[in-house]
């Protein structure tokens, strides 16, 4: 075998080997976030009625917006009924497509946010600054832990409006997660408000929840659901 028939062997064994040794991180990246999030369900948060869209639907101060999924939601605008706790509002948001959560009213201008989201700060009318953080994030009880959040961790991205993301993990195993949509800014009574929703998602398996990978992985992927 000559010198060149040698080069060549030696060429497509390591070649290989050498783009497979620095794609690996990708690899492993793709099977741990992208494949559960790819296989994931959203899920109802709330029993409704057949009925109960069309009913917010039709109500006469509700709130309906379509996404670019071209997903329907309508939510009943909350009222302000204390000036005193007019910071954080809430209401239901029900989709055309089965899906439905919570919605937060959070005060433009005050520090905090739910869950994982540590703070948000107006950008523009389609975009906001956030900052996500493991704020000690702790679900149970006095007496018992579900789920808790125990890396340290803190980064700042920036929104756009409709952006969906996880937050955190509902369990150790894994098997769910919460995901928050950003819907941008509305005023009620003079008053600027940031909105989130949040719904829970389930994976056919189970989500690697490390932190803060699954939520800037999160970031990155496309809710067609919602």
């Amino acid at each position: 075998m000559n010198n060149v028939n040698i080069l060549f062997v030696i060429s497509t064994i390591f070649v290989p080997l050498l783009l497979l040794s620095l794609n690996y991180p990708a690899i492993e990246t793709f099977y741990e976030y992208s494949v559960p999030l790819n296989n994931a369900v959203i899920i109802q948060n709330f029993f409704t009625t057949p009925n109960e869209f069309q009913e917010v639907h039709d109500e006469k101060d509700s709130i309906c917006y379509a996404t670019p999924s071209m997903n329907q939601y309508c939510y009943k605008k909350p009222k302000i009924y204390d000036e005193q706790n007019a910071d954080h509002l809430s209401s239901v948001i029900i989709g055309d497509n089965g899906i439905n959560g919570e919605l937060h009213f959070d005060r433009v201008g005050l520090e905090g946010g739910i869950f994982t989201i540590k703070n948000m700060a107006l950008i523009d009318e389609d975009s906001a600054l956030i900052t996500f953080a493991d704020m000690d994030y702790r679900i149970g009880n006095k007496d018992r832990t579900t789920y808790e959040i125990i890396e340290d961790f803190e980064f700042t991205t920036t929104i756009k409006k409709y952006d969906s993301f996880i937050t955190h993990c509902g369990n150790f195993e894994g098997t769910g997660a919460t995901i928050v949509q950003y819907l941008g800014v509305t005023t009620i009574d003079d008053i600027d408000y940031f909105l989130t929703w949040h719904t829970v998602i389930i994976p056919e398996d189970r989500f690697q929840c490390k932190y803060p990978e699954i939520i800037q992985y999160s970031l990155k992927h496309n809710f067609e659901e919602l």
